[in-house]
């Protein structure tokens, strides 16, 4: 399950983030005063830990049919963001600066080699964390509240690396509460 969503979800995002670099007109959604947040290197390390968001999530739901509905929801997600980043290609609003230095340079420079151009609105990082949180607060009963700390901590983190705006976070929220509420809600057992 886990191999088959992330394979989707690399193959989804590789492709629309194509599609957009082919696109004539890219729009601009963003606020200006965001364009002075500052980059903030060492944030790289939370946002590269939106993958390991998937281990409290196989640890509470260890059999494939309770796993099935969240890969379901991911999946889906990925597609309704890939089709997003295709009709509505975005431009990047923040100065860009080159690699970064120092101690926490490496990882950011990391996160900004995989991130790819145009995949910005909904953020996929912001949808795939709020949406591990949610499922596993569903799983639980009850909130689980550090996974919803990981998930907001991942959220805010998409700003300090300079891969997403606000609108794109709003939308990934949206994405991700209508995908656990309309997919994986309906599907889990």
């Amino acid at each position: 399950m886990v191999l088959l969503t992330g394979a989707v979800y690399w193959s989804v995002y590789a492709a629309s983030a194509r599609l957009g670099d082919l696109a004539a007109d890219r729009h601009r959604l963003y606020f200006g005063w965001e364009r002075a947040i500052p980059l903030v290197p060492a944030a790289a390390l939370v946002y590269l830990s939106i993958a390991l968001m998937l281990v409290p999530l196989m640890r509470a739901l260890p059999t494939a049919t309770q796993l099935r509905p969240v890969a379901i929801t991911l999946i889906c997600q990925s597609l309704v963001a890939a089709l997003c980043f295709w009709l509505l290609p975005l431009e990047d609003g923040y100065p860009h600066l080159g690699p970064a230095s120092g101690w926490d340079g490496w990882v950011w420079n990391l996160s900004n080699d995989l991130a790819l151009r145009h995949n910005y609105f909904p953020s996929l990082h912001v949808t795939l964390a709020v949406s591990a949180a949610l499922v596993l607060s569903r799983a639980r009963g009850s909130t689980h509240w550090p996974m919803a700390c990981w998930a907001a901590a991942i959220s805010f983190s998409t700003l300090l690396v300079h891969q997403h705006h606000l609108i794109d976070i709003f939308g990934g929220l949206l994405l991700a509460q209508a995908g656990v509420r309309l997919i994986y809600d309906r599907l889990a057992p």
